[in-house]
């Protein structure tokens, strides 16, 4: 390792270390030269120039350590760190070494690239201990305080009180309720509504149930501050306290919010399942058709959404492989995923699980595709008014299909421009990408 990614090393001693030097420095070739940043500050109070370089090294070496093996990634994440730190330090404030690191760690999060930063964070904790003169950098992120304050806890900085959560139907009766919790006074009664029906966690009326938004707020926040402990991201045991009083206090007075499955999973299982949306593939074969479907069912269960492109699959107007009998289509297949979504309750709670469906424009079933939603519209209408009970989880609307989708047309330039010049279009055969069926782009 690097003894610190920002301040002068003894050169590179290993062709390994050689690569990685002409490696950053064809990227940095690259990047507009920074104007305003000149010098940084060490931890000893000196002030020495800013190398530039260093910043692609220190990303390089943690991507690399990671496994990571992406030029193009690292020539971006190398210009959004000189960037930020350009935007951030106005050439009159001297960044320090902490400083530089922190920007490293959030461009490393950015990307989407939480390996490297353990890496990042592990190769800082070896050069804080290789001895006072290699110990520039601490081993973890520096948090400061902004939103609140040593001497009390973000609780104490708003007002409580406790009020009823109670939710009706379009007729009048109650469809949840849970009386008497505790809730900070700022919020809405439909926040509270919301907050306490979907994310409280526990049986109803079971003592295990949380009756506090207190305890929702808690059971996140110190689970992923306990997370950063355990994996030594903080600095110190004080930057983790700041961590966590800071989160706590953006959660409670709705600053910011989590996306559900947070809410749903955090504090509650062991390794939970954070992420909204999952982009998940299919292959033209039955058994990678009937993994998708399982694939979804599992995301639902936990409160994420999930979206496909089925254009793999062969259209409804081709053969099947060693039959002369016809492929049921993507649209028939979507018959099936639609009706798991609409059985599953995201996150175990009352909402629908969310999907997206795409099919490209030049797939045979396009016109099937588009018009599918509106088809089974009708048909639900048509239920009203035979007295079928209208709402969103009534009768009429659980007799049909595709109501739990999305759905979206990916269309390309060169259809945008037959439908400029008013041209035909052609739909290809998803096996052999023959010409199947022409017609006008408009």
């Amino acid at each position: 390792m690097l003894s610190s990614p920002f301040t002068p090393s003894p050169k590179p001693k290993s062709a390994h270390r050689l690569e990685e030097n002409r490696a950053v420095a064809a990227i940095l070739e690259q990047i507009p030269e920074l104007l305003k940043v000149k010098s940084v500050k060490k931890r000893d109070g000196s002030v020495v120039p800013f190398a530039v370089e260093r910043i692609g090294l220190a990303l390089a070496n943690a991507m690399k350590d990671a496994g990571v093996n992406d030029e193009l990634l690292l020539a971006r994440s190398t210009h959004q760190a000189l960037m930020r730190i350009d935007r951030e330090f106005d050439g009159h404030v001297v960044p320090t070494t902490d400083d530089l690191a922190r920007v490293v760690a959030m461009v490393l999060v950015d990307n989407n690239l939480p390996f490297a930063l353990k890496k990042y964070f592990q190769s800082l904790a070896a050069d804080a201990g290789a001895g006072a003169e290699q110990r520039v950098i601490s081993k973890g992120v520096r948090f400061h305080r902004r939103f609140t304050r040593t001497d009390l806890h973000p609780y104490e900085q708003i007002e409580w009180d406790v009020r009823d959560a109670v939710i009706t139907n379009e007729k009048g009766k109650i469809v949840f309720e849970q009386r008497g919790v505790e809730m900070p006074k700022s919020w809405s009664q439909s926040a509270t509504n919301i907050v306490v029906s979907k994310y409280f966690r526990g049986e109803t009326g079971q003592p295990e149930r949380e009756t506090s938004a207190r305890q929702m707020v808690d059971r996140v926040a110190q689970t992923i501050s306990k997370w950063g402990r355990d994996g030594g991201y903080f600095s110190t045991v004080d930057d983790a306290d700041t961590f966590e009083a800071e989160l706590t206090n953006i959660l409670i007075t709705q600053k910011a919010a989590f996306n559900s499955p947070v809410w749903f999973n955090v504090g509650v299982t062991a390794r939970p399942q954070c992420s909204a949306c999952f982009i998940n593939s299919v292959r033209d074969d039955m058994r990678s058709i009937l993994n998708l479907a399982v694939t979804e069912g599992m995301l639902f269960k936990y409160g994420s959404g999930t979206g496909s492109n089925l254009s793999t699959l062969r259209s409804s107007r081709e053969k099947m492989a060693h039959s002369s009998g016809k492929s049921s289509g993507p649209v028939s297949f979507m018959k099936g995923f639609d009706a798991f979504a609409g059985v599953i309750k995201s996150g175990g709670k009352t909402r629908r699980a969310a999907k997206m469906v795409i099919l490209n424009v030049d797939h045979p079933d396009i016109e099937e595709f588009v018009e599918c939603k509106a088809k089974e519209e009708k048909k639900a209408h048509a239920l009203i008014r035979s007295g079928y009970d209208s709402s969103i989880d009534g009768d009429a609307y659980s007799s049909i299909f595709f109501q739990n989708a999305n759905n979206s047309v990916r269309v390309t330039d060169e259809f945008m421009r037959a439908v400029e010049e008013d041209r035909e279009w052609e739909t290809k055969a998803v096996v052999t990408g023959a010409s199947v069926d022409r017609m006008r782009a408009r």
